[in-house]
């Protein structure tokens, strides 16, 4: 039986999983690693750090008795918008510039001057354009830094460094291109009037892919290094978030994928995405010739541990003490206060709103308190904070044109059934949560194995590796009616109170 191994590198920790055809997972394997913060706004880490950590898994997988001559694909998903300079050699020339650094700020309030923020949507669908974007923060490295940028042969982003490393091919693919800046997303080239205005050489930069695609077999100088057998073929992926989707199932219009992790993230297919929409719903290039809506909200998951760590201390000492889950207990809690949370309503901008009504100067907020208000309460006002959150995105793209008919859930919030009620009952859509939780993986399991032939077409893979647990509707609709109107009604009024913050 062949295999697809997958690696999905996120910002902290590496998973590395290999399926069979049935996409049941064989090995798994995952390890960490910490990021360099030399300043305020730097975050850095060594580029030998990925790739050490790669080897390690597959050495692990190796030792596990896997037989790698049946590896039929290896693919890749990672974080975007992460950076990485190699001269001509494939050497890292600089610390790989994680997603999250923002040291580049000025030089995106430089590009928005210059190319405006709806032009910029337009071309990247990028609906908030920043110092995280690659455009900006290569800006940043040939001002800053310019014997970097002139030594440089490429700047890679995480998943072409490894298909690179692999291959000896400089390929990105257009998924994990749509956060850059520098990729005109509507014509799948990259954006000459970006690449202008930011001062940048377009040969400096990878070749581009679809996601899902061949790129060639590891070369026997990457197979000696690693392990991986010459008859392995190397195949694009995409970012973390899209395969994630695709992981999911998301492969059609009407339905929706919800990631509470720390941060609220929500994916919707769509043919043809509406980049005049004055709302500028971020938007990514999918898997195939579709799109997909990108909305997200910085502070969610963040806020419930928020929660756990100031507000609910005993309870994190009471989950310690006995070897259970605090946010099982948080959630426990949760029941003891009826649906609306007895008037109580959190606005969970601990870190400013995205669009709808954006605002980097938002707060949060837990409007509401009495006398009898309980502990209880605000535990219950978190969870439903979040869904009144995940409702005003989907408003919106309903707005912009989407009917959505299911909620797919997931992320660690999908882990809490009641969480999973509340957003359905607020939100009057059925939810269903996976059976493998590991979405992200999957994708790009599902991706590769396309690539490769295993499997006929993205839709036929999703049928096969795809399963879903339906939750159904939470019957208190009227009170979250209420509250929902009392929580947009609420960050209108407290709008020029927090610009005066």
């Amino acid at each position: 039986m062949k295999y697809i191994l997958t690696f999905d590198v996120g910002t902290t920790a590496m998973k590395c999983t290999l399926y069979n055809e049935l996409f049941d997972v064989v090995f798994f394997d995952s390890g960490e690693y910490d990021l360099l913060t030399p300043e305020a706004g730097i975050v850095e880490l060594p580029v030998h750090v990925y790739w050490e950590a790669f080897c390690l898994s597959i050495k692990r997988m190796e030792s596990s008795g896997i037989d790698m001559e049946q590896i039929a694909a290896v693919t890749f998903t990672t974080q975007g918008e992460t950076l990485i300079p190699i001269d001509a050699n494939g050497q890292a020339l600089y610390p790989a510039i994680v997603w999250i650094d923002s040291r580049a700020k000025e030089e995106a309030r430089y590009l928005k001057d210059v190319l405006g923020e709806e032009k910029i949507y337009r071309h990247t669908g990028a609906g908030e354009f920043t110092g995280a974007a690659p455009a900006a923060k290569l800006m940043w490295l040939k001002e800053h830094k310019p014997e970097i940028y002139e030594k440089a042969e490429k700047f890679l982003l995480l998943e072409d460094y490894f298909i690179y490393r692999l291959t000896g091919r400089a390929v990105t693919e257009m998924a994990l291109l749509s956060s850059t800046g520098w990729f005109d997303i509507r014509e799948e080239c990259y954006w000459a009037e970006m690449l202008k205005a930011a001062g940048l050489d377009e040969d400096k930069l990878p070749q581009i892919s679809a996601c899902g695609k061949i790129v060639g077999n590891v070369t026997s100088a990457a197979a000696a290094k690693t392990g991986l057998s010459i008859h392995t073929r190397v195949t694009t992926g995409a970012m973390d978030q899209v395969a994630s989707a695709v992981g999911a199932g998301n492969i059609r219009e009407g339905m929706v994928t919800e990631t509470t992790g720390t941060a609220l993230v929500v994916g919707a297919a769509t043919a043809s995405p509406d980049f005049a929409n004055p709302q500028r719903i971020t938007i990514y290039k999918d898997y195939g010739q579709g799109y997909l809506y990108m909305p997200f909200c910085n502070t969610a998951g963040i806020v419930l541990k928020w929660f756990r760590d100031t507000l609910a201390e005993e309870v994190k000492r009471e989950a310690l003490l006995n070897g259970q889950s605090a946010y099982d207990l948080i959630d426990e809690l949760a029941k003891k206060s009826p649906a609306g949370s007895n008037g109580l309503i959190l606005l969970a901008h601990f870190a400013g709103k995205p669009a709808p009504c954006p605002s980097d100067l938002a707060k949060g907020v837990f409007f509401g308190m009495t006398l009898a208000t309980t502990k209880a309460d605000f535990a219950r006002a978190v969870l439903e904070g979040i869904g009144y959150m995940l409702k005003e995105i989907i408003e919106t793209l309903e707005k912009a044109g989407l009917k959505v008919q299911e909620i797919r859930s997931m992320g660690g919030g999908a882990a809490s059934p009641l969480w999973c009620e509340i957003k359905s009952g607020i939100c009057q859509k059925p939810i269903r949560v996976m059976n493998n939780k590991e979405t992200t993986s999957l994708g790009a399991a599902i991706l590769g194995a396309v690539a490769v032939g295993i499997c006929p077409s993205v839709e036929a893979a999703v049928e096969k590796a795809v399963h879903v647990d339906e939750l159904g509707y939470f019957q208190e609709e009227q009170i979250y009616q209420e509250g929902y109107q009392l929580y947009q009604a609420l960050y209108r009024a407290l709008i020029p109170v927090f610009e005066k913050l």
